[in-house]
């Protein structure tokens, strides 16, 4: 059997590197593929859409041959997961971590996303977009906790604040739970408890997906896996034991 893996798709504006934290902790029984999405990192002078982000998924798992594999993202990354889980080979996806994606892009919690996607686009006018990455992006990978060596590596692979809009405006009015009740695969949602909107989702995408259950951070907000990268990884870990075929591979190398 190919090595089993994990394909991690990563939230708006960052990159593939952006998983680097939580990458070097990953158990390594397991092939780690991180993409960047359309319009983010090498990828900036295209747009993002849903469509081509599901591509994007679809492309890495082709790159597995027959190995099975768990799909994780985090934000952006897991609402792309959720749209591309049902197009994906159904004997080899075993399983769907999400995190910070678990409410729906109608009506009025729509509201401060479209905001801040025209906060956006107006600095961007104003001063430039990467005026605006080099002066303020370094200190927000500070703050969620991001050490030197892997915010420069993010910083350097391509921070896109201008696709930003381009995912709000993609994922307005689509029916992610609608895409989830299509999943039979084990899934796992992890939230941070300060992230309300997803929290008060929760129970719904659960209800959803079937075969779900939740995993929560105390005072953690939106992006757990940048906040707690650890921890996130911890879980990953677990979640992989469970539904990947690794305790065979143990035996193997034993």
């Amino acid at each position: 059997m190919d090595q089993p893996a994990v394909i991690l798709i990563h939230g708006a504006t960052l990159n593939g590197r952006s998983w680097d934290p939580v990458r070097r902790l990953i158990d390594p029984r397991l092939r780690v593929l991180a993409p960047d999405l359309p319009g983010h990192g090498a990828r900036q002078h295209e747009t993002y859409t849903l469509e081509g982000g599901v591509e994007t998924v679809l492309a890495a798992a082709r790159t597995l041959g027959d190995a099975p594999f768990i799909l994780a993202g985090d934000s952006l990354g897991s609402y792309t997961a959720q749209a591309a889980a049902a197009r994906l080979p159904q004997d080899r996806l075993m399983g769907l971590v999400l995190g910070g994606a678990s409410h729906e892009f109608r009506g009025a919690p729509t509201y401060a996303y479209r905001a801040k996607a025209l906060m956006f686009r107006v600095l961007i006018a104003l001063m430039g977009e990467r005026k605006l990455v080099e002066g303020k992006i370094p200190g927000v990978l500070s703050e969620v906790g991001m050490n030197g060596e892997d915010a420069g590596a993010t910083l350097a692979a391509g921070v896109s604040l201008k696709a930003f809009p381009q995912a709000v405006r993609a994922l307005t009015g689509q029916d992610f739970r609608g895409m989830l009740a299509q999943i039979t695969q084990p899934t796992l949602f992890i939230n941070g408890d300060i992230d309300k909107p997803h929290v008060r989702g929760e129970a719904d995408y659960v209800a959803a997906a079937r075969n779900a259950r939740i995993e929560r951070f105390a005072d953690c907000p939106h992006g757990v896996s940048l906040h707690r990268a650890r921890d996130y990884a911890r879980l990953l870990n677990g979640f992989a034991e469970q539904v990947l075929p690794l305790a065979e591979r143990r035996q193997e190398a034993s």
